[in-house]
């Protein structure tokens, strides 16, 4: 997959507090999205396309993934980037993708004000995928070892499937810890015991 920079978005939004582009991502194909001179950021990101739309923040300089989840086709999501962060955005289908970008300076703190949400981290310690349901937000594979940081609204569920049938795994709430990892295979494992499956 190629990689595309907007390193000239910098520039047009230097002087700016608030700001709305609609991009086209090239099919197999991914888009870095970076303004360096916010310290914090609110990107919202608006899928007008029909495929799921790759959304990571990585750290620009050593290439980790902070956070990232894959967005489902015509939803948005409100996405915090820190100054050392870049958004990146993959499109893995075979059609070009268009995306509504809206960015805005801010700060943790004015976001949480807002709309109340927690910062934590799905792990997989297992050898095998594991899918989860985020309803209204995303459906993300969580690959074999891997972490995938999320930003979720108080009271957002999380679900998983077993045998084609859909179960609440849980329900984000401020009994989990900011910066935490839930191992979701045990959650999971947890889960199951208490609904006799």
């Amino acid at each position: 997959m190629k990689t595309l920079s907007l390193i000239t978005l910098v520039l047009l939004l230097f002087s700016c507090s608030t700001s709305k582009t609609v991009l086209v991502i090239p099919a197999q194909q991914t888009l870095d999205y970076d303004i360096s001179n916010y310290d914090m950021y609110s990107c919202t990101v608006d899928n007008l396309s029909g495929e799921e739309l790759g959304v990571q923040v990585m750290n620009k300089f050593s290439g980790e993934n902070i956070r990232g989840f894959g967005l489902n086709a015509h939803r948005k999501e409100i996405v915090l980037v820190e100054k050392e962060g870049v958004l990146h955005l993959s499109n893995s289908s075979d059609k070009p993708m268009r995306v509504r970008i809206s960015t805005q300076e801010t700060t943790r703190e004015a976001v949480a004000m807002k709309e109340p949400f927690v910062t934590f981290t799905l792990r997989n310690n297992t050898s095998k995928s594991i899918p989860l349901i985020i309803p209204g937000v995303m459906n993300p594979n969580l690959s074999p070892f891997s972490n995938s940081g999320v930003d979720l609204k108080i009271g957002q569920e999380i679900l998983f499937k077993e045998k084609g049938k859909t179960y609440q795994l849980l329900v984000v709430d401020n009994t989990i810890e900011k910066n935490s990892k839930l191992d979701v295979a045990q959650l999971i494992k947890t889960r199951k015991t208490e609904l006799g499956l």
